[in-house]
């Protein structure tokens, strides 16, 4: 263990709410602020690992629509929701769905770089109160529509995530069958995991108020064990009058919060701590926007060639389930057997509060690795605008 080797020694998350944003009153979420939700997840997070509070190097929060009460204060509310002293640095990032994985890979690189020892990383979004759609804050350019050199970026689809779903799997002849099928498996195995409690190793339970009661939120909303291939196959297209991308094979819209602690090598010894995982590697990749669900194949290339490694050179991966076509996509392109790819259920069934991702798969996965006693994870996501990211971690 090299004193700048960067190391993911704690992770824990809230559950994933519903997200209604024309009904706020049916998100359990709607009664808290999810900068106050990820305030609390670093408090815990201090308390657990036993770390000095002062001794923490910056906290790096990841939001992909940081308008209204997502507006982070340069990353700082965090910091201080969370009481930290107020010489604890931070700041707040913006890549669409992969902000709190870039969160992870920029904390990495200030531990790898000798410039940090302990990094607090994570991401947050409140999908009801800051909705992507129909929001007065979002205004897209319209240079970008309408003029004609601007032509080859697509943005009539590019700006719609599932117009760009719709296309991508019309170009890989992915099937309504195929990506429902996928999509109830996603449920099956989350709400299997969800019965075995393994979530509940990595969800705080939150106390928001509901109705005029008080409510602890500690289970995700979106996961539903009666889902039926028959139940999913009614469900009309999304998106187009003769698409395939429906609100089945889709991730919902959430309201969530996660974080990971990352430490030196240093710091693992001098306070004793057992990683979860190592922070090995990490690439990001851009693509055509109008795909942007191709995104996790370059960056996954990447990753490995990085790593000196293959796709069968891992055992687990979190492909994030934006929509089912990326995770599909992803596993033909790169070749990757279904069995290793989102082993507790993805997205469509977990949730997916953008931000707030990249620190679930990054997370999850390494929990899993521990518990299968395995040695290689991927946690990877394509972003709204045509991106990809990857990170590679090992188990200690």
């Amino acid at each position: 263990m090299n004193g700048n080797d960067v190391y993911l020694v704690y992770f824990k998350r809230t559950a994933f709410s519903r997200s209604r944003p024309k009904d706020p009153e049916r998100d359990v979420f709607n009664g808290i602020r999810m900068d106050e939700a990820l305030g609390r997840l670093i408090k815990k997070s201090v308390e657990d690992t036993g770390i000095r509070a002062e001794e923490i190097s910056d906290v790096i929060t990841g939001c992909a629509i940081q308008a209204d009460e997502n507006w982070t204060y340069g990353g700082r509310h965090a910091v201080f929701l969370a009481g930290l002293p107020f010489d604890v640095p931070g700041m707040s990032l913006d890549r669409a769905c992969a902000s709190s994985l870039n969160a992870i890979t920029i904390g990495s690189m200030e531990i790898a770089t000798g410039n940090a020892d302990i990094i607090l990383a994570g991401g947050m979004e409140h999908m009801t109160h800051v909705p992507l759609s129909d929001n007065p804050h979002i205004k897209p350019n319209i240079k970008l529509l309408v003029r004609p050199e601007y032509r080859k970026y697509e943005m009539n689809t590019s700006y719609s995530m599932g117009l760009t779903a719709e296309k991508l799997a019309g170009l890989r002849n992915i099937k309504r069958d195929e990506m429902d099928r996928y999509s109830l498996e996603s449920h099956k195995l989350a709400a299997k995991a969800q019965e075995e409690n393994f979530f509940k190793g990595e969800i705080l339970p939150i106390d928001v108020e509901k109705d005029g009661d008080i409510i602890t939120v500690d289970r995700d909303q979106s996961i539903r064990a009666d889902t039926t291939m028959e139940g999913l196959q009614k469900l009309q297209p999304a998106f187009t009058k003769d698409g395939v991308i429906t609100a089945g094979n889709s991730s919902p819209l959430n309201a969530g919060a996660s974080l990971v602690m990352l430490m030196s090598g240093k710091k693992v010894r001098e306070y004793g701590l057992k990683p979860l995982a190592k922070v090995s590697a990490f690439a990001w990749a851009a693509v055509d926007p109008s795909i942007m669900g191709e995104g996790p194949v370059p960056a996954s290339r990447k990753l490995l060639a990085k790593a000196g490694l293959k796709a069968d050179d891992i055992d687990f991966w979190e492909i994030n389930e934006a929509f089912a076509a990326v995770a599909l996509n992803a596993m033909k392109e790169i070749g990757i057997e279904r069995e290793k790819v989102n082993v507790k259920g993805g997205a469509i069934a977990i949730g997916h509060p953008l931000g707030a991702t990249g620190a679930r798969l990054a997370g999850t996965v390494s929990r899993i690795l521990n518990e299968k006693k395995k040695d290689r994870g991927i946690a990877t996501l394509c972003v709204g605008g045509g991106q990809g990211y990857s990170v590679l971690l090992e188990r200690e």
